[in-house]
């Protein structure tokens, strides 16, 4: 049985090669060095739970939908709080800063996670605090990598001129050029924040990694270090959401 699940796994790995999507049973049998009698065995099998398909007429194979929708299932049951919570507490040692994690809510942002700097004076917003989503570091990243439509809805709603509003997509396109965005005293006098955007597994932005500091004790030097690790525990999080 374990022997057929690793053979059955050998094919599957060959054709899930980018560079070639469609296999004939030979080309198959060649790349695992299997018979090719165990090869159409297992082809078969296979077939007949959606995990390859045929080709009628050029007698190929290729991966079946199977596996779309399996992948889907997964990642439709990942948690992006309990996938980045490690991630995030790795973050808050890192820079020694609160560390935030946004998703976004209609024309608001949620703070569903926080782990808080291991300093004595930090700055601290409430897990489940709502924020107008064109304020703030980490709300405007992910404005700037929501779908045209829905970020300019988003504005219209809450910033007040065609003029505010121009200024504010000038902002956005910079921030989705660069990766990350860097907010100074927008929610709280004093602060500085550094955020980046974490994907899902269709690429659409799915939550904001933040980290706050007391803007006058940071150096130049620890703002680099914040734009670095922010980004990228923001890419690493999205990997594990499905993000490739």
């Amino acid at each position: 049985m374990i022997q057929s699940i690793d053979r059955a796994m050998a094919i599957i790995n060959v054709l899930s090669d980018a560079q070639k999507t469609k296999w004939l049973p030979a080309e198959l049998a060649e790349s695992t060095s299997l018979p090719i009698s165990t090869v159409y065995r297992l082809l078969q099998s296979l077939e007949s739970h959606a995990l390859v398909s045929l080709d009628s007429e050029t007698k190929q194979y290729e991966l079946g939908y199977k596996w779309v929708e399996i992948g889907l299932q997964k990642y439709e049951k990942l948690d992006v709080r309990t996938v980045a919570r490690p991630i995030l507490e790795k973050l808050a040692s890192d820079v020694r800063e609160t560390v935030y994690l946004n998703v976004p809510n209609e024309f608001d942002s949620i703070i569903i996670d926080r782990i808080d700097s291991p300093r004595s004076i930090r700055i601290i917003d409430g897990i489940g605090e709502r924020i107008p989503m064109h304020l703030g570091a980490a709300n405007k990243v992910m404005l700037a990598n929501l779908p045209q439509n829905e970020s300019e809805k988003i504005l219209c709603q809450l910033v007040g001129t065609m003029e505010e509003q121009e200024e504010l997509k000038k902002q956005l396109r910079k921030i989705k050029r660069k990766g990350f965005s860097i907010s100074q005293g927008e929610k709280t006098a004093g602060t500085v924040a550094v955020a980046a955007p974490i994907f899902d597994f269709e690429g659409r932005v799915l939550a904001a990694v933040s980290v706050e500091a007391i803007e006058s004790q940071v150096t130049v030097e620890q703002e680099d270090l914040f734009i670095e690790k922010v980004v990228e525990v923001a890419e690493k999080i999205s990997g594990e959401m499905g993000k490739h």
